[in-house]
């Protein structure tokens, strides 16, 4: 027990240097966690991403390009894309394999006021993911502050923006103030209540608003006329006869996009691999400076040991000694990042827009760091002061 406390209390000899190693160990541990999580969500985000866009399937009007029409641009009687391709869709023979089918209706929105202010008010059933127009990953809008649409909005004046959006005309530069204020978007007249606001990751991905369709059809009468359709295959092995199907449908395009993908998991994949690499750099960094402290805490300690056993003092008490030093060292760094992980963790998401936070897996990982430190920092004085005998210790100069 005696050689348990004396380890523990050897880092304080020198207050200044525990202070200052204590300090940098924390910020190392801490960022190295929250680096690992980012490189993780990272690998997730393209690996959910592939799987969403190799089963979804777009339709628009036959002939249109991006958005489609909105109502009015063919003759009465001329097959159009509407709520009837709806049903079209439904009845086709392969329809047991769609696992989800939301339609949308679009109508461009520009205010001449505003520097790009071109954007897109959305209609879509509330529940429905919220799919950007000209983003390439369909469902990775995501909810930064309030909520996004649910079904109790059906027929209610509410809108989720788009973090440019909000922004540019609503004067919320951060979505954190959104909670402590009520806004409203005025669209072609009428006021809606703002709910949420999502982001994409890129400035026309979150230029848009959504809201549901009912109020949509309202508010702009495009009568039974839709924009798009994203049909979600509930496997990749039915895709190809499921698009096969909707193809037969004269008045749909049917667009597949799983080349896509490819430019978001060149990115994504950037991001997790700077990550991983800059946690690698962290743990080698971290790993040398409480080796650093240990082997100075050695040289300053070799006649303290040979003084021990020449007392007496057994092999197996010294390298309680030193592992007790180490882990003392190791667990007052782990505490120190438990301290500054939380706010660490919203600054890093919001420098990586990446799902990174403050939680359980965040405190193994912490948690985690510090036992592998201290056991890398114990090795060598372990060793070392195993070997040394009592009388090479004294003969070291002091």
């Amino acid at each position: 027990m005696g050689a348990v406390l004396r380890g523990m209390r050897n880092p304080f000899r020198h207050r200044a240097r525990a202070v200052v190693v204590i300090a940098l160990l924390a910020l190392v541990i801490s960022l190295l966690a929250l680096l690992i999580q980012a490189a993780l969500a990272g690998r997730q985000q393209i690996a959910g991403m592939e799987a969403r866009v190799r089963t979804l399937i777009e339709l628009r009007e036959a002939g249109a390009f991006g958005t489609g029409g909105f109502g009015g641009d063919k003759p009465i009687g001329e097959e159009h894309f509407s709520v009837d391709t709806l049903a079209n869709v439904w009845s086709i023979p392969h329809a047991r394999h769609l696992a989800r089918v939301d339609e949308y209706v679009y109508k461009p929105d520009i205010d001449s006021s505003r520097r790009n202010a071109y954007a897109m008010v959305i209609g879509l059933h509330p529940g429905a993911a919220l799919r950007a127009i000209g983003e390439v990953d369909y469902e990775n809008a995501r909810i930064v502050a309030g909520r996004a649409l649910s079904a109790a909005d059906q027929h209610e004046l509410v809108a989720v923006v788009g973090r440019l959006y909000a922004r540019q005309r609503l004067g919320i530069d951060d979505p954190a103030v959104f909670a402590r204020t009520e806004r409203q978007v005025v669209l072609n007249g009428q006021p809606f209540r703002v709910i949420g606001i999502y982001t994409t990751g890129n400035d026309f991905g979150d230029n848009h608003v959504f809201i549901p369709i009912e109020p949509f059809r309202a508010l702009y009468r495009p009568g039974a006329k839709l924009s798009k359709i994203f049909v979600t295959v509930d496997s990749v092995a039915h895709v190809e006869a499921v698009v096969a199907d909707l193809k037969r449908l004269p008045e749909a395009d049917v667009v597949t996009t799983p080349e896509a993908v490819s430019t978001a998991r060149t990115t994504l994949g950037g991001l997790a691999a700077a990550s991983a690499y800059a946690a690698a750099l962290l743990f080698a960094v971290g790993a040398v400076l409480v080796v650093f402290v240990m082997v100075l805490s050695l040289r300053e300690r070799v006649r303290e040991i040979g003084t021990l056993k020449a007392l007496g003092a057994s092999t197996a008490e010294v390298v309680v000694q030193f592992l007790a030093e180490a882990a003392t060292v190791s667990a007052l760094g782990a505490l120190g990042a438990l301290l500054l992980a939380a706010p660490m963790a919203g600054a890093l998401a919001r420098l990586l827009d990446l799902p990174v936070s403050f939680d359980g897996r965040a405190i193994v990982l912490i948690l985690g760091g510090a036992v592998v430190f201290a056991a890398l920092a114990s090795l060598y004085p372990v060793i070392t002061g195993a070997r040394l005998s009592p009388v090479e210790a004294m003969r070291r100069p002091a």
